[in-house]
């Protein structure tokens, strides 16, 4: 009843919110406390929105009410009337000016709605400011009062005199009633395009000249009346920035101002003029505007009317920016700009006329020419620029704006020639370096994410993507390389917001990749997924992958070379923002100091490596919900995706609102749990996000990639192949390498497209995507076969999401011997590092997101002891019963038995320690699990434990189809591999044992349903007695090899064989708890071989007599309860079962390779060492 009456109330309310011109804060609640459903933390975060609006509504917090106890959850209500940070010294008379520019909101909502004569009334007759000072009479001061001369009793100002000889009296008048009454020269127009003209001229226009008007005032009264001339500069302030800024430094954060000071925060974007949440000029204002008010106070007159030259000329700055944004070809595409272009040029045109009235004059016709569209969108750019680089080159300009306030372009600025290819020919002014806040929020794209700190130096790298794509349609080739290759508008500041003169540039992102990326997760399955043999990708380094192959296209002069960069170098640098943000969330809680690849995360808010992600996600100038407004992934996304989904129109994609929502979840998370300092643990929810976040990016990638292949599009099928399938490397490798073979290795000419299709879409499951998820395109199906319940054949009845988290930890697995990989041949020098990356996927998890399913949370699970064996297991390893995890610690951080082993023996040990001593174990604990639910007769729950055993048995890996696919790595691939060597394969080269355990599954899936626990007990029982089975396979198959190996070594002819030791390291220790119970001395005989001298053993005779191996083995396989030595089979001709053939002292190394020859040609399999 609660949520209904919040939802109730929120109906009432919000639309009063609305009235107050913020409506992103109204759409936020709505989501809040109607669309999500209200949850109590967000009561303070509710509390504070709504007092802030108590003013603009006329209430206050007394007539309102307080809580009675002031808390973090309820704050404190106070009725505060700054105007943007500005205190009035009356601040009520003030805050009732202020409020005019409500009815400016009124006009625009009105006008969005088509009811012009509406907005007009509005318009002429007020709405907000009633005038207390003149109660006889009783009316409301309107914004068309504010451009009458009579209602002006003050216009002895020089600007006022401008403005009137060039444009006419009540010039802001004529142009606000001729567009609302679609008239004159908007007789044409849409209501669109009107209703951002009128918004444009009340900012631009009535806002600024009647704010001119009460500044000049309060200087022409100041030596005679202090108290009026305050109450006139106060005045000034209401007109300039108005209510809608609300109270905080700065301003509205969602642009959402109406008034003169809204213009420098909509454009600053666009000229890289931002500093915080502000734009450069609105910081100089607010700087002189505190000086004026100051100055009053101590009667300081002289120095007021300096001050108010000063702000004059500030002002200045975004009329003309104004006029340059809306002349950028760019803008002039957006027809709906058109008419508000044109008041933005007759709100600047009298200033220009005054200092050169022929350029003035150019610019005036031209841009009063856009219902004739005359001329295309760049020319009149060019037309614009070239006549406002000749006003900015008289003399006189410069006592009057300064150029570079306005904009640093060159051609502008500068009065030098500048050659076509856009390379300075002379000197070049170059604009100072101006610091930034770095803590200030700023809004992207016109709040379309609101981001903690200054990230605009970022964002901006979406202005070189245009640059490159500009200059690569114009043919300036040379120009495009160097804009990729060294930036142009990403600049690079310190830690105190001081730039420090360099530029991040595309290029970079790669080419520093090595270096900065190397312990990133996502980074390193992409190095891995495109190397070759060689570590290589296209000839060059595959660290650099990204740079290779643009350059290429690049070489080549390829169009879509800006796609790649966006789809290749951009998205991969918005997962390493992610992977930062993590190291920087957690790492005070695991180091004392240092830095991570670089980057000082220790005294690093992870809150920017968010906020930088979606910098780099959005970048500068995106429309919600635009594909052509807007340079980086945010519009690639919005490109693709009404073919892929159903949107509506003004909306944005699902995808897109989904990674938004991830980026302030992640945001959100970080502020709640204050850096990440609240819990040890608080990383992991930051990381859950991220995890979840990153398959999502994939998503338009993956869109792409489908797209261009159903419309034959070569370059771009490679360009988007590169970009997102490598990303499942770690995945089905036979399916990844023959994509990568057909799309990113060889250009496609001809191909079934639905069997290219149906192979991507296998792939979803491995990153958690679904055909729902992804969509298809109308003519195209899409089948993941996400809705089939089978572990390689194996057809389990639990809920489909449960036992993929348990099955797919082989892909976490696999990634572990990836990252450790890349480490010995990427990054030889940072081994170490990428050992860290690993151990770090082992202690939380990647793929399952769960830390339950965690490696390291299973191999110290708690509830191993109801495995009846385990006893013997903690037994031999001296009590220890997390003894896997203590290996595998000890392997990932070179401590122990492991600190003189070699980075391969390591590697090897932690993946056969992960895949087969681990997973051993685990599956033996879901099935004793199921047993125990059984008897409790909880039947679903021991259905659910008997399926996650066949997932940990299994694996994801295996595929869905019967048998598995030699994808897998897990015990039940074992027993695949080993089948070949022993013997034990079926006709269609599947293992017995497996088919054999399999089936005990299905036995144990009938007993669960009829509560036939005894049975289910005995039926388990034998499932692990089976699968043992490969397990001491690999043991004798290791010592087989080794010893070969070894003796080839000590031979005079080349070594042609490989060694198993740390395999066989790993594989004993699997078994030997199992063999001592049987047999202590043939568990010693096995050790002193396999055990006892690693990491040394190939230099050890002892530990290359693999005949003593085979028969401990042999004598402990009469005495295992329940183990069939038939089921092991024979190896080199030679059984395990009383009266086979003794096995051979003196192994010949000739006839291992005939051995070998012959199963090669017998069974056609190709997979016969261990992995």
């Amino acid at each position: 009843k609660k949520h209904e009456m919040v939802e109730l109330m929120s109906f009432v309310v919000l639309p009063h919110i609305k009235t107050c011109g913020h409506e992103a804060a109204s759409e936020k609640l709505y989501n809040d406390l109607v669309g999500g459903g209200f949850k109590k933390h967000m009561i303070s975060d509710t509390l504070s929105v709504l007092q802030s609006h108590y003013n603009c509504l006329g209430l206050s917090c007394d007539e309102i009410g307080r809580h009675t106890a002031t808390s973090s959850a309820h704050p404190l209500c106070s009725d505060n009337h700054d105007i943007a940070g500005y205190t009035p010294i009356n601040a009520t008379k003030t805050n009732m000016l202020a409020k005019l520019d409500l009815d400016a909101v009124a006009i625009h909502q009105m006008m969005s709605m088509e009811k012009s004569e509406v907005a007009k009334r509005i318009y002429f007759e007020g709405h907000n400011y009633y005038d207390y000072d003149n109660q006889a009479d009783y009316s409301f001061v309107s914004l068309h009062n504010l451009t009458q001369s009579h209602t002006i009793e003050f216009t002895d100002f020089e600007m006022y005199q401008l403005y009137s000889e060039n444009l006419g009296e009540d010039f802001g008048d004529s142009l606000v009633v001729d567009a609302m009454d679609r008239r004159g020269i908007f007789r044409e127009t849409t209501a669109a395009q009107r209703d951002l003209a009128v918004n444009v001229a009340i900012s631009s226009i009535v806002s600024y000249m009647s704010a001119l008007e009460a500044l000049y005032l309060s200087v022409s009264v100041c030596e005679s009346n202090q108290i009026e001339s305050a109450t006139a500069f106060d005045g000034a302030v209401a007109l300039l920035i108005g209510s809608v800024e609300g109270r905080g430094l700065g301003g509205n954060v969602y642009q959402e101002g109406r008034m003169f000071y809204s213009i420098g925060k909509r454009t600053c974007n666009h000229f890289r003029t931002c500093r915080g949440g502000d734009a450069e000029a609105n910081v100089e204002l607010f700087s002189a505007l505190k000086e004026g008010q100051d100055l009053i106070q101590q009667g300081d007159c002289g120095e007021l009317a300096d001050v108010a030259q000063t702000i004059n000329a500030v002002l200045k700055v975004p009329l003309m920016q104004s006029l340059l944004y809306f002349s950028d070809k760019t803008i002039l595409e957006q027809s709906d700009d058109d008419a508000a272009g044109y008041v933005a040029t007759m709100a600047v045109y009298p200033i220009l006329a005054d200092i050169d009235p022929i350029p003035a004059n150019t610019i005036k016709s031209n841009m009063e020419d856009f219902r004739l569209s005359l001329m295309d969108s760049e020319a009149l750019e060019d037309t614009v620029h070239g006549a406002l680089s000749d006003v900015f080159s008289n003399p006189k300009t410069s006592t009057i704006v300064d150029c570079l306030l306005v904009t640093n372009l060159d051609e502008i600025c500068s009065s030098d020639e500048t050659p076509d290819d856009g390379t300075p020919n002379g000197p070049v002014d170059i604009k100072p370096e101006i610091p930034v806040s770095p803590e200030e929020p700023m809004p992207i794209s016109n709040g379309l994410y609101v981001a903690t700190n200054y990230v605009g130096d970022r964002s901006a790298i979406s202005l070189d993507v245009q640059e490159i794509r500009e200059r690569m349609k114009a043919k300036k080739f040379k120009r495009a390389k160097e804009y990729y290759n060294e930036g142009e508008n990403s600049k690079i500041y310190d830690e105190n917001g001081i730039p420090t003169g360099e530029l991040r540039s595309i290029a970079g992102f790669s080419t520093e990749s090595s270096v900065t990326m190397r312990s990133d997760p996502t980074y390193n399955l992409f190095v891995y997924g495109l190397s070759d043999e060689k570590q290589e990708f296209l000839g060059r380094p595959a660290t650099k992958y990204a740079d290779s192959f643009i350059s290429d296209l690049l070489f080549l002069e390829a169009p879509e070379a800006p796609d790649a960069m966006i789809a290749i170098t951009i998205w991969m640098q918005v997962a390493h923002s992610l992977h930062s943000a993590h190291h920087a969330c957690k790492i005070p809680f695991l180091t004392d100091g240092g830095t991570v690849d670089g980057r000082h995360l220790q005294n690093s808010d992870p809150a920017l490596f968010i906020d930088e992600a979606a910098a780099y996600w959005i970048g500068d100038n995106q429309a919600t919900g635009s594909s052509s407004r807007g340079h980086l992934l945010y519009a690639l996304t919005e490109e693709m995706g009404g073919k892929f989904e159903q949107i509506p129109d003004g909306a944005e994609s699902n995808i897109n609102a989904q990674i938004i929502e991830g980026f302030n979840k992640a945001k959100n998370h970080i502020a709640i749990s204050r850096g990440c300092s609240t819990s040890k643990n608080s990383h992991l929810k930051l990381k859950g996000i991220i995890d979840e976040l990153i398959p999502l990016m994939a998503v338009p990638l993956l869109r792409h990639l489908l797209h261009h292949l159903s419309t034959d599009n070569p370059v771009m099928v490679k360009i988007f192949a590169t970009a997102v399938l490598p990303l499942f490397s770690a995945c089905s490798s036979s399916t990844y390498r023959e994509l990568k073979d057909l799309l990113i290795d060889h250009d496609v000419i001809e191909m079934q497209k639905e069997y290219i299709f149906s192979k991507i879409q296998s792939l979803y499951s491995c990153l958690g995507l679904t055909c729902d998820l992804v969509g298809h395109m109308e003519q195209e199906e899409c089948d993941d076969s996400s809705d089939l319940k089978s572990l390689a054949g194996y057809r389990y009845v639990s809920d489909q999401q449960t036992v993929n988290k348990a099955s797919q930890i082989d892909i976490d697995m696999r990634k572990v011997e990836i990252f450790i990989q890349n480490g010995m041949t990427q990054f030889k020098g940072s081994q170490e590092i990428l050992f860290g990356t690993a151990f770090g996927l082992y202690n939380y998890g990647q793929h399952s997101k769960y830390t339950e399913y965690s490696l390291s949370s299973m191999a110290r699970d708690t509830n191993r002891n109801i495995v009846p064996s385990f006893v013997s297991f903690r037994r031999y390893f001296g009590s220890d019963a997390n003894y896997v995890d203590t290996m595998l610690v000890n392997a990932f951080q070179k401590e122990g038995v492991f600190q003189l082993a070699s980075a391969d023996q390591r590697k090897r040990f932690i993946v056969f320690s992960l895949n087969y001593m681990l997973t051993y174990m685990t599956t033996l604990e879901k099935l004793y699990s199921s047993v125990r639910s059984c008897k409790y007769d909880d039947r679903k729950e021991a259905a659910v434990n008997l399926d996650l055993a066949a997932g940990y048995f299994v694996g994801s890996l295996e595929g869905k189809e019967d048998g598995g696919s030699f994808d897998g790595s897990l015990i039940f691939m074992l027993a695949k591999r080993m089948c070949v060597h022993f013997g034990t394969c079926t006709s269609s080269n599947h293992a017995r044992i497996n088919e054999r355990i399999i089936s005990l599954f299905y036995t144990s899936q009938g007993e669960i349903e009829t509560g036939a626990c005894e049975s289910l007990e005995r039926t388990v029982k034998e499932i692990e007695n089976s699968m043992i089975v490969p397990m001491i396979q690999g043991v004798l198959y290791s010592a087989r090899e080794n010893e070969i190996y070894y003796k080839q070594r000590q031979g005079t002819t080349k070594s042609i064989g490989a060694e198993f030791y740390p395999e066989g390291f790993a594989l004993a220790q699997s078994i030997l708890p199992i063999i001592e119970d049987a047999d202590t001395n043939a568990a010693k005989e096995i050790a002193a071989v396999m055990v006892d001298s690693f990491p040394f053993s190939s230099t050890d005779v002892a530990s290359n007599d693999s005949a003593k191996v085979h028969r401990a083995v042999r004598t402990a396989l009469i005495k295992l309860d329940g183990v069939d030595c038939s089921q092991i089979g024979s190896l080199g001709g030679q059984g395990f079962c009383p009266g086979d053939a003794a096995p051979i002292d003196n192994l010949s190394p000739a006839s291992h390779t005939s051995t070998s020859l012959v199963l090669l040609v017998i069974t056609g399999v190709l997979l016969f060492a261990l992995y």
